[in-house]
């Protein structure tokens, strides 16, 4: 991990204080660590030939059919057809 020093004006500081702006910066860039990772993802799946959408579509199938059964008692009939 690295320190980087930046330069902020005194109103920016004024306006926001500086832990506001370190959580915010740092936000920031754990969300951009989680879009780099999702893109060497996508690549990598890209690159074994398999498609992202057919695996999303059932692990999300696979999820409802044993979660369901938790709600049994709540949900309607239908949805067990």
């Amino acid at each position: 991990m690295a320190t980087i020093e930046i330069e902020v004006s005194e109103e920016v500081i004024r306006a926001y204080g500086i832990k506001a702006i370190q959580e915010k910066f740092q936000k920031q860039l754990e969300w951009e660590k989680l879009r780099l990772a999702a893109l060497h993802l996508k690549s990598a799946l890209d690159e074994a030939g398999l498609d992202y959408d057919e695996i999303a579509e059932q692990a999300r199938s696979q999820a409802w059919e044993k979660y369901k059964y938790k709600l049994k008692d709540k949900l309607p009939p239908e949805a067990f057809e």
